[in-house]
């Protein structure tokens, strides 16, 4: 990056420009940038450091744990100290999605009728 030296007049073309200075010098990335706010969604501390993240009470949330990896329920209860979440999951939907054996080859049939493929 180079400073402003000064301003100079160009009679010819009745203009103002800037003259800068010949010696560069270079301003570290990170003091050129504003921080982000703690609770800004690309964060990457707030999803991270905790085990249960991001989860909101009354909000659904995804499991990723291996028994119940898919399952979606609501959050119900954050315990910090713990840090676990509480979800409440409605079993009859959530099975229903996990078990039903056609669900893949149906899809499958629809989007290709509708692409023209079948």
């Amino acid at each position: 990056m180079n400073t402003v030296i000064g301003a100079e007049y160009d009679e010819i073309n009745n203009e103002v420009y800037k003259v800068y200075s010949e010696e560069s010098f270079a301003i570290p990335f990170n003091m050129c940038v504003r921080k982000r706010a703690k609770n800004h969604y690309l964060n990457v501390n707030e999803r991270t450091n905790t085990a249960h993240g991001r989860a909101i009470v009354s909000q659904p949330a995804i499991c990723f744990n291996q028994g119940l990896f898919g399952v979606i329920g609501e959050v119900k209860f954050r315990d910090a100290k713990r840090m676990t979440v509480k979800l409440a999951i409605d079993k009859e939907v959530e099975e229903s999605k996990v078990h039903n054996p056609f669900l893949g080859e149906n899809f499958l049939r629809k989007e290709l009728v509708e692409s023209g493929l079948l």
